[in-house]
């Protein structure tokens, strides 16, 4: 029985120790990079390999550390379906020289903890060649001037916008409150009104019936003292209808004796409820109303029928309130647009405004978005507001331009096949030519001028400018011209500008196409 017990206590150690991971040599872990040499800020992919022959629930740590390298991204477990193989991905990432581990990472197996190995990883720095890169003078800063016409337009839109929501602010207001005009009611409305309260009174008792009767009374005295002006509520019961008799006999009010008698027994009625305490019947409170409100109803018919005026109404001429509220919105607009308008000056300038306002074409060339494109072929990089536009493709020529001669700013570049065989061209040919091409378009009075001209790759070339007159509808426009012209072995590349004398914009516009002209070497 003894060695029975012992093998049985020694198996269920070994079951134990088999369900456990830590004592479990079935598990294999196995970790591995793509490449153990890399460039600074190239990705590399880190993976866990797991093999098991027993099944375990598998698990990996949920923030896991890898410094010095980043994680980029974790992917998502790549497992066999009832087994203990399992495979997971991190893209890692580092951004410093030098030979780096990957520490080891934790894997958890039910409630045991495995470690993967550490690698090593070469992280190397990126060589830069000077001796076969170009170098350049470090250029100035070129002062930018700010674009003001966004914002002017905004600003005078957002007053304008501003203005016109005050002003419909206003008239629904106005209109608002017309329309909501407290009409007050008139002393038979009320009347009637606390009557048809009554109705909602159950009186059983004596002291309810005495307030029932009470308030009757009081509604019918406050009335006629009101509407007729006697003193009915100071009045007792027989005194009351005295007055009553004395205004019938007056002709003032034309009562019928009928409606009298019946208001006396009402009076005398509430007289015996309020000190005899005697109690009427239910049908009695609906008698004794309908006679106070036919007394009522009678008095209002009477006194309306003698001594109100009826009310003209009053004739609301729509065409005038529409007119006066156009004037009302006018004037003000034009106040709010001339507010801005100042302020807009006073901030940015007369001309600014003006030629914003007024959509001065060279300005908004000046404000839009440029963009920078390269032409032909060796490739010019040129920034312009517009996109050139190919006009001329022959087999010695290739041209490139913005607008026309005749509009306000002209921009053109040529690239002109070289003959080999030909003299070299010197400084008077090349006026020349130039001058015949001015003239052919039909412009006149041509001063030209050079000196040199070194585009941002260095390379210098030939500046002619000056001034002509362009010829528009038989009407003369003295302009400006500049022109750049670099000569190659097999290209000769000239640049064209033309714009008016006295436009204030064009030549900030033919400064920044110059500074942004040049030659791409290389691709």
């Amino acid at each position: 029985m003894r060695y029975t017990f012992i093998f049985l206590w020694l198996y269920s150690i070994s079951f134990i120790n088999a369900q456990s991971a830590s004592f479990d040599p079935d598990i294999i872990i196995k970790s591995s990079v793509d490449t153990i040499n890399i460039k600074i800020g190239e990705e590399i992919i880190y993976t866990i390999d797991i093999a098991s022959k027993n099944k375990y629930n598998i698990r990996f740590d949920e923030k896991p550390n890898f410094i010095p390298f980043e994680i980029l991204d974790s992917y998502p477990n790549d497992s066999i379906i009832e087994s203990s193989n399992i495979s997971k991905k991190y893209s890692l990432i580092n951004f410093e020289p030098g030979e780096f581990w990957i520490p080891p990472q934790k894997v958890y197996f039910n409630q045991s903890i495995k470690f993967t190995d550490s690698l090593l990883v070469v992280v190397n720095d990126v060589e830069v060649d000077t001796l076969k890169q170009n170098l350049f003078d470090i250029k100035p800063i070129i002062p930018v001037k700010r674009n003001y016409q966004k914002l002017i337009i905004r600003l005078i839109s957002i007053l304008t916008i501003m203005a016109l929501t005050y002003l419909a602010y206003k008239y629904y207001l106005k209109n608002s409150k017309e329309n909501i005009k407290v009409i007050p009611k008139s002393l038979y409305e009320i009347a009637f009104e606390r009557l048809e309260k009554l109705d909602n009174l159950n009186p059983n008792s004596q002291i309810e019936f005495k307030e029932y009767y009470t308030i009757l009374i009081d509604i019918f005295r406050e009335y006629l003292e009101s509407q007729v002006k006697i003193p009915a509520m100071e009045s007792t019961s027989r005194e009351l209808i005295i007055r009553i008799n004395m205004l019938k006999d007056s002709d003032n009010y034309n009562f019928e004796k009928k409606q009298i008698d019946k208001l006396e027994e009402l009076f005398t009625k509430s007289d015996l409820i309020k000190f005899a305490k005697s109690l009427p019947t239910k049908g009695d409170l609906n008698i004794d109303q309908i006679t106070i409100k036919d007394f009522i109803s009678s008095t209002e018919k009477i006194y309306n029928e003698k001594f109100e005026k009826t009310d003209q109404p009053e004739i609301n001429d729509d065409d005038d309130n529409f007119k006066e509220y156009l004037k009302i919105f006018f004037k003000y607009s034009l106040v709010t647009v001339t507010t801005a308008l100042v302020l807009c000056i006073i901030i940015f300038g007369y001309y600014p405004v003006r030629d914003t306002l007024l959509l001065n074409p060279t300005k908004k060339l000046l404000d839009k978005e440029w963009f920078t494109s390269q032409y032909g072929s060796p490739p010019v990089e040129l920034s312009s507001p517009l996109i050139l536009q190919r006009v001329l493709d022959s087999a010695d020529l290739n041209k490139f331009q913005m607008g026309s001669i005749s509009d306000k700013f002209f921009l053109s570049i040529d690239f002109k096949d070289v003959i080999q065989t030909e003299n070299s061209a010197n400084l008077d040919l090349i006026k020349n030519e130039l001058i015949n091409e001015f003239q052919e378009s039909g412009s006149k009075n041509i001063l030209v001028k050079d000196d040199q001209f070194t585009v941002k790759s260095g390379d210098t070339g030939l500046r002619l400018y000056g001034s002509l007159d362009v010829e528009i509808n038989n009407d003369l426009y003295r302009s400006n011209f500049t022109s750049v012209i670099l000569p190659y072995d097999k290209k000769t590349i000239r640049l064209i500008v033309i714009y008016r004398d006295n436009d204030r914009y064009a030549g900030d516009i033919e400064q920044r196409i110059l500074e942004s002209f040049d030659i791409i070497k290389e691709l």
